[in-house]
């Protein structure tokens, strides 16, 4: 009995340039870009590329493809910029007797969204984010969440893409449904498909800049996520709040931050966001207007900033600093989003760390997420990291039950 196995990759590529997608000694290809034009050559096994896809403005773009061809072309967009595409390549792989004897697997996820960020949506925005099924990391689902009406009663629409077409509560395709933006979202999932079909992602993940067409400012750690509330998108992958906000010509406020630096800003988009930031406007006459912010050096007040001028991924890497700044000020997306990238980035290399944040704010799910790492994978954990650790969370991991 023969298994179906798909492979996902992700490569970029420059103009003249070609890259070799390797699954297995035996099963691979070659890559090559002129500009638009790109040919598939040195085909090693016997596999089928089902779909090729590009990313530009931060979503993938299906390519007309012929199954039967070794040339297909990508967008003319950017055409002098690097290409990011993906392989969707499937390959049939005969069963052993032990595995011919699976059935079909039934996995649960709860999908938790806080009301906090869905009251912050506006009409045609949407939040996007990703989950992957637990005990199957091959099966990577990317949900939308959009704001469709102005109410507060079913004017929230989910959208969870199902590419690997699994069954979603028993349905196929895409999943959608509707709710509304007063209740944070706990919604229980079940997911069920054949263990004959494995989907095996290997992408070599490009950075958010790669993929939005940016400039490579910074890398970013491939463990993080990337949540995004875009607005109207620019051709060059900036958006257009972005790009306003960053025009400091007519800033209207100024933090001034622990080493004295001036950071300009804009108080119709500080407000939006925060209470404080309105009362402190409401209440002052001068002009700019003046925010003393001693406790936080310049990146950190940028990196907060940056984030509601809609680049989410300036808060990467320096979520704990941006919380106390976001937690100060009560820009409560900004809280949300920097707990949520710390939880879903958390593993041995850094739960000494974010287990100590968990404790010094109560954070219940982030401890328990930590203590688990720290229980289960104990071996992977640098072992001086763990001798420095406060007595209070020695012993809770030692009592902790799986």
């Amino acid at each position: 009995m023969f298994r179906q196995i798909t492979f996902v990759r992700t490569v970029q590529l420059a103009e003249y340039s070609d890259v070799i997608i390797k699954f297995s000694d035996n099963l691979e290809f070659t890559v090559k870009r002129q500009i638009v034009t790109h040919t598939i050559h040195n085909i090693r096994g016997n596999f089928v590329i089902t779909k090729i896809t590009e990313t530009y403005d931060g979503e993938r773009h299906d390519l007309m493809y012929n199954k039967s061809s070794t040339l297909f072309s990508a967008s003319d967009r950017g055409r002098s910029e690097t290409k990011t595409l993906t392989f969707y390549v499937t390959v049939m792989d005969q069963m052993t007797e032990i595995e011919e004897m699976t059935d079909i697997c039934a996995v649960k996820y709860e999908l938790q969204i806080p009301s906090t960020i869905l009251q912050r949506l506006k009409i045609r925005q949407f939040y996007k984010s990703h989950f992957v099924l637990p005990g199957y990391d091959g099966y990577k689902f990317t949900y939308f969440v959009s704001k469709i009406n102005d109410s507060t009663e079913n004017d929230i629409e989910i959208m969870i893409e199902n590419p690997y077409n699994v069954e979603i509560e028993d349905k196929h395709g895409d999943y959608n449904f509707v709710c509304d933006s007063t209740k944070s979202i706990i919604l229980p999932l079940l997911f069920n498909f054949y263990t004959d079909e494995i989907f095996v992602v290997e992408e070599t993940k490009p950075t958010f800049n790669e993929l939005h067409g940016l400039p490579q400012e910074s890398s970013i750690d491939e463990s993080r996520p990337v949540s995004v509330i875009p607005s109207q998108i620019l051709s060059k992958g900036m958006t257009l709040l972005h790009k306003l906000a960053t025009n400091n010509r007519y800033a209207d406020v100024c933090f001034i931050s622990s080493d004295g630096e001036e950071i300009p800003s804009h108080r119709c988009i500080l407000a939006e966001f925060s209470n404080i930031f309105l009362k402190i406007f409401e209440e002052s006459t001068e002009f700019p207007i003046e925010i003393t912010a001693n406790d936080f050096d310049v990146e950190t007040i940028q990196s907060a900033l940056n984030f509601l001028y809609d680049k989410p991924d300036s808060i990467i890497g320096k979520e704990k600093e941006v919380y106390k700044f976001a937690v100060k000020f009560g820009i409560q997306i900004l809280i949300d989003a920097c707990l949520s990238f710390i939880e879903d980035s958390v593993n041995p290399s850094n739960v000494c760390e974010f287990i100590q944040f968990a404790y010094s704010n109560n954070f219940d799910e982030l401890k328990q997420k930590c203590l688990n790492i720290l229980v289960r994978k104990k071996e992977e954990i640098d072992p001086t990291k763990i001798a420095k650790l406060p007595s209070n969370i020695l012993f809770d991991a030692f009592c902790f039950k799986l």
